[in-house]
C-alpha cells in the first residue's frame, strides 16, 4: 500500500492500459471494428481524466452558417453548456455546435500515407467551422457562461490565434512509414495549407510526438504560424501524457465566443413577430 498518491504513476499506468487496449482491439475481425474499438478505448481514458463538465464523444461539428464537418472520432466539448443534436441517439450521427467544441481528434491504428491524408482532411473539415461573433473583443473561457470584454489587443480570432481555435490532434499506435518518408509527406501536406486548418499535433504511442518548431527561437509552437520546422521527439514522460497536458491546457486556456450563439441552433429568431392577435386582460 502506498502512503501517498502518485498522479504521474497513475497516468503512466493509464497510458500502458491504452496501449494494451489498442492491442486487444486489433483482435477484431474487420478494420472498421478495430477502429471503433480503439476510438472507444481513447474516449474512455479521456473521460477518466477530465472534469464532469467536459464531454467526450464522436460525431460531426456544425456552425450557424450552414457548414457541417465530416464525422470525427473524438470530440471534446462543453457538456454542461453545448446543445447536442442526435439522430436516433446514434453517436456517429450526433452534431455539436462549433462554439462548444474544444478539441477534436482522429484515432488510427497504424498511420500510413492514406490515413495521414484522411486525418488531415477530417480535421480541416472541423476547423473550417466558423464561430458566430458579434464583437471580436468579446469572448469567454470554455465551460464558463461569463462573457469577457477584452482590450483591443485581446481580440478574438480563429484564424490568427491558436488559443481561439478548435485544437486538432491525431493519435495512433504506431507510424507505418520510415521516419524520413513520414516527415516528407507531413511537410508536403502542410506547405500550402492555412495554419488554422491544420492538426496541432500528431502523437504516436510508439514513435513519439510531432509538433511545430520555431528554430530561430528554439521553441515549439501550437500551430504552423511562426514555425519553420516539424519537430519530432520521444517524450521521456510519455506521449499520451503529453497529449493529455495539451488538452488540459486548451480546456483551461482556450477561448470561444459568447454562449448566446447557441440560440441560433435552436430558433432562427427568438423575438416574436409583431403581427399577432391581442386580447385585453
Amino acid at each position: 500500500m502506498e502512503k501517498t498518491f502518485d498522479s504521474i504513476g497513475f497516468l503512466k499506468d493509464l497510458a500502458e492500459e491504452l496501449i494494451d487496449g489498442f492491442r486487444k482491439a486489433g483482435k477484431a475481425t474487420t478494420p472498421v471494428l478495430v477502429g471503433s474499438a480503439r476510438e472507444k478505448e481513447v474516449r474512455n481514458k479521456l473521460e477518466l481524466i477530465f472534469p464532469q463538465s467536459i464531454g467526450i464523444a464522436t460525431g460531426c461539428v456544425i456552425d450557424s452558417f450552414g457548414h457541417t464537418s465530416k464525422q470525427t472520432d473524438i470530440i471534446v466539448f462543453e457538456k454542461d453548456i453545448c446543445p447536442v443534436f442526435s439522430i436516433n441517439d446514434t453517436p456517429e450521427t450526433t452534431y455539436y455546435p462549433c462554439e462548444g467544441v474544444i478539441a477534436i481528434g482522429e484515432i488510427k491504428s497504424t498511420l500510413n500515407s492514406k490515413d495521414l491524408v484522411d486525418s488531415f482532411s477530417k480535421i480541416k473539415s472541423v476547423k473550417k467551422s466558423k464561430r458566430f461573433l458579434n464583437d471580436k473583443t468579446c469572448w469567454r473561457k470554455y465551460c464558463s457562461r461569463q462573457t469577457i470584454q477584452g482590450a483591443n489587443n485581446q481580440y478574438y480570432s480563429q484564424n490568427e490565434k491558436s488559443n481561439d481555435q478548435i485544437y486538432g490532434f491525431i493519435l495512433c499506435e504506431k507510424i507505418d512509414l520510415k521516419l524520413g518518408t513520414f516527415l516528407n509527406k507531413y511537410s508536403k501536406l502542410i506547405t500550402n495549407e492555412e495554419s488554422h486548418l491544420l492538426p496541432n499535433i500528431i502523437v504516436s504511442l510508439h514513435d513519439g510526438i510531432f509538433v511545430y518548431l520555431d528554430s530561430e527561437n528554439n521553441c515549439t509552437k501550437e500551430d504552423k504560424n511562426n514555425a519553420d520546422n516539424i519537430y519530432h521527439v520521444v517524450n521521456p514522460d510519455g506521449t499520451f501524457q503529453f497529449l493529455l497536458s495539451k488538452l488540459n491546457y486548451y480546456i483551461n486556456r482556450g477561448r470561444t465566443t459568447d454562449v448566446l450563439p447557441f440560440e441560433k441552433y435552436i430558433i432562427k429568431n427568438s423575438t416574436l413577430p409583431g403581427n399577432g392577435t391581442m386580447k385585453k386582460i
